[in-house]
């Protein structure tokens, strides 16, 4: 059989079967109570090592360009980097670049007990903006995400809690837009809840 007729391999988004799907009497973004966009990210890569050890530190902030986020449900970000913390020795690291190089760097500094994991293959982020997003956030998270809202505009913060009947990564962005990072293996299931949850003003799922 020729070459050309062999099945090739196709790349499809998480979000492949939803984009463009809405709820409500909405028909595009403009009249949406909530607008879902899924961002194709270069790489999710999960970081462990001790955030006490100073030369640990420095070796990362010398790869990415941005200091390890220490306390407790914040994060680190610059144009293509973005740190969250996870736990006291754990954050993940969402990044432009594509994991094996921003892996192989990282493992070039790093020294000690320390990991470096790409886990690419199974997370994607969705962000979520509109009038409704207050909303949608009150029933689908336990977690009280107004304070955020009246935090300081420079005090960047995320939480990993329960989203619908699923988990997630939720962070606080500009603008009062909020991105989730979820498990692949969830999209569909997020993007149903979401199209059902705010289907009284509309929700829209960007193409």
């Amino acid at each position: 059989m020729s070459e050309s007729l062999q099945p090739q391999p196709r790349f499809e988004s998480p979000s492949h079967y939803v984009r463009g799907r809405h709820s409500g009497n909405v028909q595009s973004v403009t009249d949406a109570g909530l607008v879902v966009t899924e961002v194709n990210n270069g790489c999710y890569l999960n970081l462990r090592g001790d955030a006490s050890n100073a030369e640990f530190n420095a070796a990362v902030l010398s790869v990415l360009g941005i200091s390890l986020p220490l306390m407790p449900g914040t994060f680190m970000a610059n144009d293509t980097e973005c740190l969250y913390w996870l736990g006291p020795n754990e954050w993940l690291l969402v990044s432009a670049q594509p994991g094996q190089k921003r892996e192989a760097e990282l493992r070039a500094v790093l020294n000690g007990h320390i990991a470096v994991v790409d886990v690419s293959g199974g997370f994607t982020q969705l962000n979520l903006s509109g009038p409704s997003l207050n909303f949608v956030l009150k029933k689908s998270s336990v977690y009280d995400f107004e304070a955020w809202w009246i935090q300081p505009k420079n005090d960047l913060r995320c939480v990993q809690t329960t989203f619908a009947k699923a988990s997630a990564l939720v962070i606080g962005q500009s603008q009062g837009t909020v991105a989730i990072i979820i498990r692949r293996s969830f999209t569909d299931y997020i993007a149903q809840w979401l199209l059902d949850c705010a289907a009284d003003n509309g929700c829209f799922i960007s193409p």
